[in-house]
């Protein structure tokens, strides 16, 4: 039971909502933006909806002002700034929530009339560090309640027998979920707001993790975990079974409720594939283990529920296949270059070990059953061997898809990355650069130059400095000194380019103590 109970974590730890979290894709005005005049509001937008939780605006003198937060979460968050500004830095630092309950937070500067220096960069505290180990724990174990909790229960709806052991595993597990989508609230509201684990004793904490998208998830699912229960206990197979549908259904709406691939578009259409694929995905998994159980135990009491589940586990399988493939190709796009990717090559393994998992389930469903239903020995050893390659490739792919936390999907990288790059080719005596600013736009970008030699080598640097001037001549040229990577590219981080316009950007190559060669050319910097 120990071992099933750590392969359980596992598998969870997969198939919890993996998408990245929410970023900030830009702010109106632009993050480094000078201004003539103090403008109304500032506005945040998200690659997915949020949930705004605090937010101040450091003033030039240092002195900090709250800001009135919107109620609704949304994509975009206006941010109303209070009136009669003065010249200087001004500095909102503001924290959110994103749909998977992840408290996400930043600063944008901008300046009015001029730029302040040793102006303050943030307000903003980050999690603490001993509570998100332990909030990813707790939802840990919440999902595994869930799923072989109220996975337990369904198998009711195939069986009037649960064996003894597959229904005290399953009770541990709802036992254990029920406590854990309990405490998962207190440490959401410690995760989103800053404090330690002291601070559970305090109901504003406990009422921020409610105020949550990932709050609402955990009361739909301790219902889910009520209704287990329910029909984990009730003695007649005409009650248990529908509890049991009753709450694999709960799960699914309760994943529904936050997470990534539920706040992404279209959402009428990603919803119900996200549902779809967690209730079949909860279905499967909790019939399993009783069914290997029941193969162990009286030839009679397993004939029901295997030929039972023999029948409908098409109907558990094909909608789950559908709605990956839906889920796969929003997260993914159409097949192209973006497949290559990290993401990608997961997908692909992921693929490759559900094709081993169908052909095994096809194969007990279309070669074993017959013959085991109708008692023969060796029947029955190869399909409980067979179930038991089920739920070993079941953990490895959930354990497969647990890098996907580490690895943003095209779609996320997409949207953060909505604006065009700016790229230049530019050619001096016996150097050629070229140089990407990403993005080309108001506010912080990356410049990174790859230099070579007139017949297209490589070429070494001892340095390389980026100049970068507006046109315009309203602020001063900004010169940021670029590093080298393991990958051969010169670059530099954090460049801010306040002013949109027509830009000129000079690459300085120290090629030896004695040559210095400058490049030059123009890019065009959108608001």
């Amino acid at each position: 039971m120990t071992l099933l109970l750590g392969a359980a974590l596992l598998l969870i730890a997969g198939a919890l909502p993996v998408l990245a979290h929410a970023a900030l894709v830009g702010t109106s005005p632009p993050d480094g933006a000078v201004l003539e005049k103090a403008p109304s509001a500032v506005v945040l937008r998200f690659n997915e909806p949020v949930s705004p939780l605090a937010a101040s605006l450091i003033l030039p003198a240092g002195k900090a002002s709250e800001i009135d937060l919107p109620a609704s979460a949304d994509s975009e968050v206006s941010l109303e700034l209070p009136p009669g500004l003065g010249t200087g830095t001004h500095v909102l630092s503001w924290r959110a929530v994103s749909g998977d309950g992840h408290p996400v937070a930043g600063t944008t500067v901008f300046s009015i009339g001029v730029v302040q220096a040793g102006a303050a960069t943030s307000l903003t505290a980050p999690s603490h560090p001993e509570v998100a180990p332990l909030l990813w724990s707790v939802r840990i174990v919440l999902f595994v309640g869930l799923f072989f909790g109220a996975g337990g229960a369904a198998f009711r709806s195939l069986s009037p027998v649960l064996p003894a052991a597959a229904r005290r595993f399953s009770m541990a597990a709802t036992v254990a979920g029920i406590a854990a989508a309990t405490l998962v609230i207190g440490l959401q509201g410690l995760d989103v707001t800053g404090g330690g684990l002291l601070g559970l004793t305090s109901t504003g904490v406990w009422q921020a993790g409610l105020s949550t998208v990932y709050g609402q998830t955990s009361l739909v699912a301790l219902l889910a975990l009520v209704v287990s229960v329910f029909g984990l206990n009730a003695r007649s197979a005409a009650v248990a079974g529908p509890a049991g549908v009753v709450a694999i259904l709960l799960v699914g709406l309760a994943v529904c409720l936050s997470g990534h691939a539920s706040a992404a578009h279209p959402q009428w259409l990603m919803k119900p594939a996200l549902f779809v694929h967690m209730v079949c995905i909860a279905w499967w998994i909790g019939a399993l283990l009783p069914l290997i159980l029941l193969l162990r135990q009286r030839h009679a009491d397993a004939v029901r529920p295997l030929v039972r589940f023999s029948h409908a586990i098409p109907y558990a399988i094909v909608p789950l296949v559908v709605s990956g493939c839906i889920l796969a190709v929003v997260q993914m796009g159409w097949p192209g270059p973006a497949w290559l990717s990290g993401y990608g090559l997961i997908l692909g393994a992921k693929l490759s070990l559900l094709v081993v998992l169908f052909a095994i389930a096809s194969w007990n469903r279309w070669v074993l059953t017959a013959p085991a239903v109708a008692g023969e020995p060796r029947a029955i050893r190869h399909m409980r061997r067979g179930i038991g390659a089920e739920i070993i490739l079941i953990l490895l792919i959930f354990g497969l898809v647990s890098g996907w936390r580490f690895t943003p999907p095209p779609r996320a990288l997409a949207e953060v990355s909505e604006t065009q790059s700016a790229s230049l080719h530019l050619m001096g005596d016996d150097v050629e650069a070229n140089v990407t600013v990403s993005p080309a736009t108001v506010g912080t970008s990356r410049l990174s130059a790859t230099l070579t030699g007139e017949g297209g080598e490589a070429l070494g640097a001892k340095s390389v400095r980026f100049v970068l001037t507006p046109s315009s001549g309203e602020v001063a040229p900004t010169t940021r000194p670029a590093a080298l990577t393991p990958a051969g590219t010169w670059e530099a981080s954090d460049v801010v380019l306040p002013l949109a316009g027509l830009w000129t950007v000079q690459v300085e190559v120290r090629v030896t103590d004695f040559q210095l060669v400058k490049l030059h050319g123009e890019i065009e910097v959108a608001p």
